[in-house]
């Protein structure tokens, strides 16, 4: 995942290049919304709850309940 770094370097270069007028601290502003939206995407408890596609809450639910308890007895890897 690029650091929030990485984001303000290509929200500024294209600020550069396509909005001259945007002030660098509206352009960093920027980066880090784009930064923690990213983070948020890649949050696993996010991800495998948005990954169930299931026609009733109910059995989204009962789908999740399902994962964790698959999750918990798959014994953990020797490190």
């Amino acid at each position: 995942m690029p650091t929030l770094t990485a984001y303000e370097n290509r929200v500024l270069e294209f600020k550069d290049n396509n909005f001259p007028n945007v002030g660098k601290r509206t352009a960093k502003t920027i980066a880090k919304m784009l930064f923690e939206r990213q983070a948020r995407m890649t949050d696993l408890e996010l991800e495998r709850i948005l990954t169930h596609s299931d026609p009733t809450p109910k059995q989204a639910f009962r789908n999740i309940e399902r994962d964790k308890e698959k999750a918990a007895s798959v014994p953990a890897l020797a490190a």
